[in-house]
């Protein structure tokens, strides 16, 4: 089987759609005929060859968190896929996949809406819609994406539930980490965002919420990852008397982010819009035992993270409850053990790449089988499922993963 898949960037470019492409595809590789195409950032097309082959397509840059990369449908076209895989938003790739012959199934898999860009919304509206209603599924990683969608909406009876998954081998210490973990704690509690320094990541709130933990509680908040907010965030930190306090480590080796998450105490994640539509760094977080703050957002945050079992859960942008919910697990290390220990079991029954690869081949198969295209509706997979009838919210009380198809 040959499968191609549409992505905007590959690692080692930083982002939640890069971390899933390059998840998929280390996975699959093994069992498929696989390639990827993605735009680079650069203007000059390259083609790598690591244990699948990559091309990345010259780019001019981007407009609109848009790659200008013009040759990219091309590229795409050179490989004789069985099915395509592609991941939005992304126009470029959404195009390419229409291009593609009638009889190639299409497999959209969901990460977001266009959030920021409304007025560009506008003109894409027309274009996204045709994509969805010529895609034979629609992969989203939680419940919730469906319901938070107009578009994914409409063509409920084609979606499958497939959660984002980690490698959960690579969150394990070794003896290098081990030693390093125990150099972060250095007899102090710690706090960890992981993350982009960007304005829906709410860290704003995270760091007055953190300035009104008493200074009695010897703690740290360490901020992993960079972005345009900051110089700004680092002034915050500055005028709210906790500099001293709040550590920007900036891009960190992955070993070294394990470290930092073992030494943490309490991961956070502040979000405040719908552009978190996930948070995978919440599932690392588990993996390694550690109990989540996140935000009620109406997305898949609060989906993963159990409120009361894995972590907590509060409003987002209320600094109290946040300080609040800091201050309860710093001072609950039986409490932070048992939510970490419900975490790592929840990721290991739900969240590995493992269980993601089967579910993807599994809806390869089925479209490959599938003696036409076009609307045909979502089979019953072989796996234990939840059957939703179209118009039908999925029961939020189920956790296992599930996949909606019609009665």
């Amino acid at each position: 089987m040959k499968v191609l898949q549409l992505g905007k960037f590959y690692d080692p470019v930083v982002g939640g759609m890069e971390s899933v492409l390059r998840e998929i595809c280390e996975t699959l590789h093994e069992h498929v005929d696989l390639r990827a195409v993605v735009a680079n950032t650069r203007f000059r097309t390259e083609l790598e060859q690591r244990r699948f082959p990559i091309t990345r397509v010259a780019s001019l840059g981007q407009l609109c968190s848009l790659s200008m990369a013009p040759t990219f449908p091309l590229w795409a076209r050179k490989f004789e896929a069985d099915l395509i895989h592609v991941h939005l938003p992304n126009p470029l790739a959404e195009l390419s996949a229409l291009l593609a012959p009638r009889d190639v199934p299409i497999v959209a898999h969901f990460h977001s809406d266009v959030v920021r860009q409304r007025r560009l919304l506008k003109v894409y509206q027309p274009f996204l819609e045709a994509f969805y209603r010529r895609a034979n599924r629609i992969i989203v990683p939680t419940p919730r994406h469906i319901e938070i969608s107009p578009f994914v909406a409409k063509h409920r009876e084609k979606c499958c539930v497939v959660p984002f998954s980690i490698p959960i081998a690579k969150f394990e210490l070794d003896a290098w980490g081990r030693e390093r973990a125990q150099q972060l704690r250095d007899g102090m509690s710690s706090v960890l965002f992981v993350g982009r320094l960007v304005s829906y990541k709410g860290l704003e709130y995270l760091i007055r919420a953190f300035a009104r933990i008493s200074t009695k509680i010897k703690a740290r908040l360490a901020i992993v990852g960079s972005g345009p907010q900051e110089n700004a965030l680092k002034e915050l930190a500055q005028k709210a008397g906790i500099a001293g306090r709040v550590e920007f480590a900036g891009e960190v080796p992955e070993r070294e982010l394990v470290a930092r998450y073992h030494a943490a105490d309490v991961v956070v994640l502040p979000s405040v819009t719908n552009a978190e539509m996930f948070g995978i760094v919440q599932l690392e977080a588990m993996a390694c035992r550690k109990p989540v703050i996140s935000t009620k957002l109406p997305t898949g945050v609060p989906w993963v993270n159990r409120h009361g079992k894995t972590g907590l859960v509060v409003p987002p942008g209320d600094e109290e409850a946040l300080a609040e919910s800091i201050r309860h697990l710093l001072a609950d290390p039986a409490r932070r053990a048992e939510m970490g220990e419900a975490g790592r079991a929840r990721v290991e029954r739900h969240f590995t790449s493992a269980h993601m690869a089967a579910s993807l081949l599994e809806i390869y198969e089925e479209l490959i089988s599938e003696p036409s295209w076009g609307n045909a509706p979502a089979k019953r997979p072989r796996s234990e499922t939840l059957i939703v009838k179209p118009g039908e919210r999925l029961r939020e009380s189920r956790v296992e993963p599930v996949r909606a198809v019609p009665e």
